[in-house]
């Protein structure tokens, strides 16, 4: 009984003290600064860090990224269940694959994590590259399995598989084509509607 009401008289204290510091303290210091309109809290670099919806949707050099790697694909053989830090480099340096493809997507989202135009999705633990991307190249070195091609912004079709096809896995992806937008166009659209709410906030 006795420590329930010291307990309380304590909460109360505590309660007491951060009203005093935000209606004494807090408030009327913020009330008396004084910042001028034209020098914002942020500078200009930062501000420019997310493109505008112009930036995102142009191409930049003619090219675009493209993931070796199609998310439609279905492993049979695993070997292991990885339950380690999501990062692709690390995984890589120490396990190499889960499955019996070495060549596929690890799917942890490195790429996705350096592309500040938000065209890099991950799909069935697989990266997927949208429209947004422009070709800056910037997610070409973070994928450890080198699986991010530059190919001519006009490219409709490619064969999303890296591995030499000599090398037989029981991934039912193995060396086939696919359409690069055609197929992810819904998920492609809910992403790229997304984005503009953000960028034009």
């Amino acid at each position: 009984m006795i420590l329930a009401v010291v307990f309380s008289i304590l909460f109360i204290l505590i309660i007491s003290a951060i009203l005093i510091f935000l209606l004494i303290i807090l408030q009327p210091s913020l009330i008396n600064q004084d910042i001028p309109f034209e020098k914002p809290f942020f500078s200009e670099s930062e501000i420019r860090i997310k493109p505008s919806p112009v930036e995102s949707y142009s191409y930049s050099n003619g090219k675009k990224a493209i993931v070796k790697c199609s998310y439609k694909r279905e492993m049979k053989q695993r070997r292991f269940i990885y339950d380690g830090p999501k990062s692709c480099a690390m995984f890589k340096s120490l396990c190499d694959t889960e499955y019996d493809c070495k060549y596929g997507c690890i799917g942890f989202g490195d790429c996705a994590n350096i592309c500040s135009r938000n065209a890099i999705t991950i799909i069935n633990n697989t990266a997927v590259i949208n429209e947004l991307c422009n070709g800056c190249g910037k997610c070409l070195e973070s994928c450890p399995n080198e699986l991010i091609k530059l190919v001519p912004s006009s490219t409709e079709n490619c064969v999303l598989c890296n591995a030499p096809v000599r090398e037989r896995n029981s991934c039912t992806q193995l060396g086939k084509e696919n359409s690069l937008y055609e197929d992810n166009k819904i998920i492609f659209h809910f992403w790229k509607k997304l984005y503009t709410m953000v960028v034009r906030r």
